[in-house]
């Protein structure tokens, strides 16, 4: 007759198998969409990731009891139910470590893409100041900045004891 306890580690032990079949599906569509830039996309996608990774906790912290445990010593239900719960584990370890190789492939993308970004976002900004910089040397006004713009502060507003001056003489 089967031990209770082992049905229930194979249960796991499949819980653990599906969950981390999603993260490696999900790992793949990460990578897209980080190359494409779907940004909005992309955070839906790590929120459910994020859901995954905390369901795979908890079915770990359920599986720590049966570390401990000798396996010969399990009471299976049959040898083919032993043998479907070792190659799901044996497949859990695989996939593990795709889900790992995913992550650090995944992260080295999104700084990659992080950094594509922020050059050209820098570039742009370069550009703005030359622009600027050339009307003004002709003696034109740059273009107003688009949206409202804070009030500016005369001499009547200085602050008062306690707060800061960032008012300058020029």
């Amino acid at each position: 007759m089967a031990d209770n306890s082992t049905k229930l580690l194979a249960d796991l032990v499949n819980k653990r198998l599906r969950c981390l079949l999603q993260l490696v599906e999900l790992g793949q569509r990460q990578s897209g969409l980080i190359d494409s830039g779907e940004t909005a996309e992309l955070l839906r996608l790590l929120s459910v990731k994020g859901q995954l990774i905390t369901a795979l906790q908890a079915i770990e912290r359920k599986l720590a009891p049966f570390h401990g445990e000798d396996p010969e010593a399990r009471v299976w239900e049959s040898p083919a139910a032993r043998a479907q719960c070792a190659a799901e584990a044996e497949q859990c370890r695989t996939l593990l470590a795709q889900v790992m190789e995913l992550e650090a492939g995944n992260e080295t993308r999104a700084t990659q893409r992080r950094d594509a970004v922020a050059q050209q976002l820098q570039s742009l900004g370069a550009a703005s100041r030359a622009r600027t910089a050339y009307q003004t040397a002709q003696g034109r006004r740059p273009p107003a900045p688009k949206g409202p713009l804070p009030p500016l502060a005369d001499s009547t507003d200085a602050p008062t004891a306690g707060g800061l001056d960032v008012s300058s003489e020029v």
